[in-house]
């Protein structure tokens, strides 16, 4: 039995409904283009969009470039970079520090934050089960 969810589709670049596949239901099927999505997307204003199934708010021990990292957070804070699949010393991405949060809108199951660096403008979308 499949179920059906909203989820954000990188493809139609709005929210949709989808449907599960496989054994854990680990992966997400547009119901509008068929494109598999992730729990987690950020999409970059200026062009580019990734996917991931964990984010993670990193601080860092010092405002130098190449500073440590101190703690990774659930949640966004000025001046915390967003992590995307972090591993250990690994990532899918990394921004640099948020400089501002517009927005925070939860909708039913889709989080929705967008944020501001000193580079890039992002908006994120987190999916919970």
């Amino acid at each position: 039995m499949e179920n059906t969810l909203n989820r954000y589709c990188t493809e139609c670049n709005a929210i949709t409904d989808h449907r599960e596949k496989g054994l854990r239901g680990t992966v997400t099927i547009c119901d509008v283009c068929d494109t598999t999505n992730s729990p987690v997307t950020i999409v970059k204003e200026n062009g580019g969009t990734l996917r991931g199934s964990l984010v993670k708010f990193v601080e860092f021990e010092g405002d130098a470039i190449g500073s440590r990292a101190k703690q990774l957070h659930d949640e966004p804070q000025v001046g915390f970079s967003c992590v995307l699949d972090p591993q250990y010393a690994a990532y899918t991405w990394l921004t640099t520090p948020i400089k501002e949060i517009e927005s925070d809108i939860t909708n039913g199951s889709i989080r929705t934050i967008a944020f501001k660096t000193q580079n890039s403008n992002y908006t994120l979308y987190i999916v919970t089960p």
